[in-house]
């Protein structure tokens, strides 16, 4: 083959050419300190990049969930101690009360302590994190105990009980209002209004004793005296005003309008949130409970047990002694009561305790996987610069050499430049 001077020009330039593009590579490489550009560089390089990059980002996303389970985790179990200090507090009153030698002054004292353990009880079960309140389930919005009047809207009732409830002031009952099989039993004073009727037998026991028949309609503001029961399926209408210190209980059906007091258990929450876990995604497919339950129940449990002792140390001042109650006795039965309040904060600490040990034990992990991750994906993209450098050197001594040869191989004359 006859080799042109035309040919050796045209390779020249070609190889040229090649080691600009190899020096050009080298120089991007050194000074964006990443193996390729875009995809096309090196798609096996480019694919395991984006892999381990996803990696590392779902690290990173897991780690602050399992962070911000940790603070809400954190912020409970705070409560939680406080809470069972505060119920081992008022047991001690209790112990304290039972002593028969006690003078007024000395009980009203302990009166005086346990309302106030009683306050910040309450206080500790509406702590909040992030604005959200973390006992009460899925309803973040709701306390579990009432800090201002309460009244249910349109929006949302009916509202069935879903436990007994005891109302701290005078509470009217609007029209529809319905009470279930418990039955509901009413203190002396209580006045139906006019219309209401009882499709079951309803007792008026107070003297002398009367029944009325199944659907018998009682009249207009007729008293109730103390220890009336209605019966079963009662419908209230067009309303009943009940007085302080009324249980309504599980299962009534509550209308637009009724109204609670600042210091009941709120109706939308206690009972109406049993199993609403609030789970956080801390892995792929692995979430964990940041939200303790129960403590609805517990502080509607704790509140009937400090307003039967509110109302034996009260019964205890009336004049008439036939009417005090057995202070021993009744604190005596006050302190299994509240050692049975004791166990069930302590199990509700204990289950928190084990998720808060799980949930540091990955925590661990995922600084781990983030760690891990970070390194691969580094040594899968990032050059090592020494290397680079050293590359780009010998790379640029070749092209050197080659527009050396260049230079000699295409001579250019001044025939060259007029034509």
């Amino acid at each position: 083959m006859r080799v042109t001077n035309g040919m050796i020009r045209n390779n020249t330039l070609n190889s040229l050419y090649t080691n600009m593009g190899r020096l050009d590579t080298l120089y991007t490489q050194m000074s964006t300190l990443k193996k390729i550009q875009r995809p096309s560089d090196n798609p096996i390089v480019a694919g395991r990049a984006l892999k381990l990059r996803i990696n590392v980002l779902e690290a990173e996303q897991y780690k602050s969930n399992t962070d911000e389970a940790m603070s809400w985790m954190s912020i409970t179990e705070k409560a939680l101690d406080n809470i069972t200090g505060i119920i081992k507090d008022i047991r001690y009153k209790c112990v304290h009360a039972s002593t028969d030698t006690l003078e007024t002054k000395d009980r009203e004292k302990i009166k005086a302590d346990i309302e106030q353990l009683w306050e910040q009880l309450q206080q500790e079960s509406n702590v909040t994190y992030a604005g959200r309140h973390v006992f009460s389930g899925y309803k973040t919005n709701e306390p579990v105990m009432l800090v201002k009047d309460m009244t249910l809207t349109a929006a949302e009732t009916p509202l069935t009980l879903g436990e007994d409830i005891t109302v701290v002031s005078d509470t009217h009952l609007p029209t529809g209002t319905v009470i279930p099989a418990a039955g509901m039993t009413l203190t002396a004073g209580t006045t139906l209004a006019a219309g209401t009727v009882s499709p079951a037998d309803i007792t008026l026991q107070g003297p002398p004793v009367t029944t009325l028949t199944a659907g018998t309609a009682i009249v207009v503001n007729t008293p109730l005296p103390a220890g009336t029961t209605v019966a079963a399926g009662t419908i209230i209408a067009p309303g009943l005003t009940v007085p302080k210190g009324t249980t309504l209980p599980a299962g009534t059906i509550l209308q637009q309008g009724t109204t609670f007091s600042a210091g009941t258990v709120n109706p939308k929450v206690v009972g109406q949130i049993d199993a609403q876990n609030i789970q956080y995604e801390v892995g792929v497919g692995s979430t964990i409970t940041v939200n303790t339950l129960g403590m609805d129940k517990l502080m509607n449990q704790v509140f009937i047990d400090i307003k039967q002792i509110r109302d034996a140390l009260d019964t205890h001042e009336d004049p008439d002694p036939a009417k005090h109650a057995n202070l021993h006795e009744m604190f005596d039965k006050m302190l299994g009561i509240f050692d049975k309040r004791l166990s069930t904060a302590s199990e509700m600490t204990a289950d928190l305790g084990s998720r808060t040990n799980r949930l540091e034990y990955t925590a661990s992990r995922l600084t781990d996987d983030k760690t891990n991750f970070t390194e691969l994906l580094s040594k899968t993209e990032d050059v090592d610069l020494e290397e680079i450098y050293t590359e780009f050197n010998a790379q640029y001594a070749v092209y050197q050499s080659a527009l050396q040869a260049t230079s000699k191989v295409i001579m250019n004359t001044l025939a060259d430049f007029l034509r």
